[in-house]
């Protein structure tokens, strides 16, 4: 098995969000006996505050929480209560920093070092930040609890260190309208627009104002405990996770390797060597992308078999059969919750 290309296998996500989803739970009467129950690792995962979890693991603790919540805005709930150290070592280099510009460019560079759940790129356009956030994980049903977190989190986080903090001005979203849209409303109070080309946040942009936190000592310190964080995802894995975020962009679209190569800006031969390179494949990970996206659709949506393998590029139906069953061992009609 290609060790580097199975990223969601690795423990990397520190477990503050987690921690929040629990005490959340824990306060509408779920207890964590209910919850552990439905997932294959233990609650050590959370209470051991040096513990690291996995895309996996994260990702099925919020699905396991999302079906045991009353409140399927969880997401926003999450966002909601995090603060400057549910960032961690991140949190507090941008609540240090100078000024707002400053603490602006921190977050989006060094993501990796919190436990993020989508990959967000900020600029300015418009006289206005617009912060675009990327899906990292293969489950199209949680999106909107990993934007909805991302989105409030910005903006509590924010209220420590900024006068006025980065309330969203507007917001695209590219799912549809849920059925609690009125809790957007509450929380959000900005036009909002649904089934957008993309996800992303507008707010008032950054100024050279200075932060009322900032501290240019632990600046440099937490700065320097952030890159030696990020170290361990640089250069190979951030080349393939650029690939799964494009193969991502569109879930109803499969680009094929020449189309991602002119999203790359490189012709498909490059992208071929620099993916030898790295002891992988295309293929490996337009199939593995593939094979996360078809248990999505086929667990949590209730899209036909024919529907799923052409949303995921396959002509023939039997040819996507055949490809899941080599990627589980199991029929696509028998790979059920």
């Amino acid at each position: 098995m290609d060790n580097r290309l199975d990223i969601f296998d690795r423990s990397v996500l520190s477990n503050q969000i987690a921690k929040l989803m629990l005490d959340i739970l824990e306060s509408q009467g779920i207890g964590q006996d209910e919850l552990f129950d439905r997932l294959d690792f233990g609650d050590e995962k959370i209470t051991d505050s040096e513990a690291l979890l996995t895309f996996h693991e994260m990702f099925a603790l919020i699905d396991v929480a999302l079906r045991l919540s009353p409140t399927p805005w969880l997401g926003l709930k999450v966002g909601d209560a995090e603060t400057v150290g549910t960032w961690g070592a991140l949190g507090y280099a941008i609540m240090s920093s100078a000024t707002e510009k400053e603490a602006a460019q921190i977050g989006p560079k060094y993501y990796q070092a919190a436990p993020s759940l989508m990959h967000s790129e900020s600029s300015i356009d418009a006289g206005k930040q617009r912060i675009q956030m990327h899906p990292i994980y293969p489950n199209q049903r949680l999106l909107p609890f990993c934007v909805e977190e991302n989105i409030v989190g910005i903006w509590r986080v924010s209220s420590e260190y900024l006068e006025e903090p980065m309330r969203p001005l507007e917001i695209h979203l590219s799912y549809p309208k849920p059925i609690y849209a009125k809790k957007y409303d509450e929380y959000f109070d900005c036009p909002v627009y649904y089934e957008q080309p993309d996800n992303i946040l507008w707010t008032r942009a950054p100024t050279d104002r200075p932060l009322r936190t900032s501290d240019p000592a632990s600046a440099k310190i937490c700065l320097q405990l952030v890159e030696q964080m990020v170290q361990r995802y640089r250069g190979e894995d951030d080349f393939i996770l650029l690939i799964r975020r494009e193969l991502l962009r569109n879930p109803g679209e499969m680009p094929d390797m020449e189309e991602i190569s002119a999203m790359l800006a490189m012709s498909s031969r490059t992208l071929h060597r620099k993916l030898s390179e790295l002891d992988t494949s295309f293929r490996k990970i337009q199939d593995d992308v593939r094979k996360n996206l078809a248990i999505d659709y086929i667990q949590n949506t209730g899209m036909s078999i024919d529907q799923i393998a052409a949303r995921l590029g396959y002509s023939e139906t039997t040819n996507f059969r055949r490809a899941f069953k080599q990627w589980t061992g199991k029929a696509p009609s028998l790979y059920q919750v």
